[in-house]
This record gives structure tokens, sequence and C-alpha cells, in this order.
């Protein structure tokens, strides 16, 4: 099978609005989110934060509440669709929020954000480091950039149908040879999510972290809208359809978060 690598470096996802809210919908666990933001990240004083690749905001949506009062948030998107969508979902809301259509490849900042964060960015580019120094290069000393990305073998590992018929590893010799045939002909790396911090830490981050979202997208036969939410599931993990009429699915998120600081001096806003 012939294969063309899907660089994506200028895709426009407002294209496929439908399928960007299916599949940020079931995406996090709102508590586990939060854990992140106040446990993990301690973001308890206000913070200036840029998101590459926003889309229609989302991150904003779940992010803005969490952290302090006088916080400050930009997306940066290609898309003027989504950017219009981002724009009236946060209407009420612009002196706080902003967003911005440019392509992150060309996109310059000083070093003005406490904050750099993308989510599902980087594993649609053949450049994810250049995107990495960028995002180093928006943040002041000691601040922190944030990469939410996934690996697709995790994912792939992470699925189960109830149905007799499902064989887990029916994909594993054409997925094989998809990632293998985009690497080689210089498209995206299919496994960057795990590894963003190796790349991090080449770059110099400090007190660098990893996490993975605990997010599983459960569908079951008990469920009173069954019938859709399993078509909605089968499109957004692109899975065969002769799995249509199975008692219940399952697909492990497995988002890889990986984090680090600009300099090691210091604590983060001390």
């Amino acid at each position: 099978m012939k294969m063309e690598a899907d660089i994506g470096s200028n895709k426009d996802w407002g294209l496929e609005k439908a399928y960007l809210h299916s599949t940020r919908q079931n995406l996090w666990n709102n508590d586990y989110f939060e854990f992140l933001v106040k446990c993990v990240w301690k973001i308890d004083k206000p913070v200036k934060i840029i998101d590459l690749g926003c889309g229609y905001g989302y991150l904003a949506q779940i992010l803005l509440p969490l952290v302090p009062e006088g916080s400050s948030y930009k997306g940066i998107d290609i898309s003027e669709e989504l950017i219009d969508e981002a724009n009236e979902i946060f209407a009420n809301n612009k002196t706080q929020v902003c967003f911005e259509v440019a392509d992150i490849n060309d996109y310059e900042s000083v070093a003005e954000y406490d904050i750099a964060i993308c989510q599902s960015v980087i594993r649609h580019r053949n450049n994810p480091e250049d995107i990495l120094k960028k995002m180093i290069s928006f943040v002041k000393d000691n601040g922190l950039v944030i990469c939410i990305e996934p690996s697709r073998r995790m994912e792939n590992a992470g699925i189960f149908i109830d149905n007799k018929m499902y064989d887990p590893f029916e994909n594993d010799d054409f997925l094989k040879e998809r990632w293998l045939s985009e690497e080689h002909l210089g498209g995206r790396d299919y496994q960057v999510g795990i590894k963003v911090t190796v790349f991090m830490e080449k770059l110099g981050l400090k007190n660098i972290g990893v996490r993975i979202n605990d997010y599983v997208d459960f569908i079951s036969a008990d469920n009173e809208s069954f019938e859709a939410e399993s078509q909605r599931f089968i499109r957004d993990h692109s899975i065969d359809p002769k799995y249509s009429d199975s008692n219940s699915f399952l697909a492990a998120r497995c988002h890889v978060i990986s984090f680090g600081y600009k300099q090691s001096e210091g604590r983060f806003f001390d």
C-alpha cells in the first residue's frame, strides 16, 4: 500500500469542527485536570498563558476557571473559522482572553508569558523540536512549558470492544506500515507524545515531569443514547464499522502530559 505523509503543519482543523468538538468532549476528567493545575503545576498566582494551536479555545474553557483571578490567556491558531468560534465563546471576557489567527511556525513573541501550552498539536507536526523551541522562547525565566500529546501506539493498545469478533491486533501491521511510511517521508511521528520529554531535556528545560491523562472513553449498552454514542465512538477512534453491533466500547485516551521549566534556579513564580 502506497501512502503519502500527512505532515499536517498547515492543516486547517476548522474544516473538521465536528470531529474536534466530539473528541474534546471526551478527553478529560475535570477532577484530574484540576489536580494538574493545583497540585502538579501548582499555579497559585495570576499567570499569563499562551496556547499554541488553540482551536476554538477548548483549553481556555477548562483552564481559566482553575487559575487565580487576574490571569490572562492568548490563543493562536491558523484556522479563521475556529478563532471566530473562540471569539464568540469568550465574547464577554475580552479583557482576560484574546485570540489571533496565525501559523505557529511563523508566529513570534517576546518572552512575556508564564506558561506556554499546547494540546494535540505537536503530533501533527514534522518539526516538533522547532515548536518546542518557540514555546520556550515565549516564556519568562522559570516559565512553564506544557505539551499534552497522544502516543498512538498507547492509544491503539488502549482500545477494547466487547465483541467475539474483536481482534486487538488486527490493525497492527497496517499501523506499523503507516507510521514508518510517514516518518520515512518526513511526516509526523505517531510516537511523538512519548518523546516530548526527551526533546524538552535536549532543549534545556529543567525539573521535567510526565503524567498520563486518566480519561477512558467508555460506551455501555446500558447508556440511553448507546446507538448514537457507539457511532460517535467508531468515528472518533477510527473503528471498523463491522463492530457497530458490539455490547460496549472502551478507549484509554493515553495523552502524555509533559512539562518543564525554563530555568533550574528557584521555584516557578517565586
